[in-house]
């Protein structure tokens, strides 16, 4: 993979994307989908519907590059839809994810709960509290320091 630096960031897109997109599709692409200029070096990756096939759009100065890979065999992870923020990878993390390994630790597939459960108050129990000698059924609990009369 040709990352130029440490930090150079691998924008991943959340939404599939149709793959016979070309530059100046790609480049309309990373404006709408990340707000971001097209031309500042960093690095802008779209994967399809299926996600057997990345693309992989850049500026390097000199022109407009295009990386482009299909998986032979398994998908690309997908992003969690639900994550609000921008997906931002790593130039490791980003060779991990072309490569097809699974990084669902990061990538999150799950999708939460739609709605929270009521907000439950905490209660909580003195560390010490005082024994009686009956449990709850009425019988008479041995406590310690008194002798054992009548235990069943």
């Amino acid at each position: 993979m040709i990352l130029s630096t440490r930090k150079t960031n691998v924008f991943l897109c959340k939404n599939p994307t149709d793959m016979r997109l070309s530059y100046s599709g790609l480049s309309d692409l990373v404006k709408k989908a990340f707000s971001r200029s097209p031309y500042n070096g960093q690095y802008y990756a779209f994967v399809n519907r299926r996600r057997t096939s990345c693309k992989v759009y850049t500026w390097d100065g000199s022109g407009e590059v295009i990386l482009m890979k299909r998986l032979s065999g398994g998908q690309f992870c997908r992003p969690n839809p639900t994550y609000k923020k921008q997906l931002r990878l790593t130039a490791t993390e980003f060779s991990q994810f072309f490569e097809g390994l699974n990084m669902g630790g990061r990538l999150l597939e799950s999708v939460p709960n739609q709605r929270p459960s009521k907000r439950r108050v905490l209660r909580f129990v003195p560390p010490y509290r005082t024994l009686s000698a009956y449990d709850g059924g009425g019988t008479r609990v041995h406590q310690p320091g008194q002798p054992s009369q009548g235990l069943k």
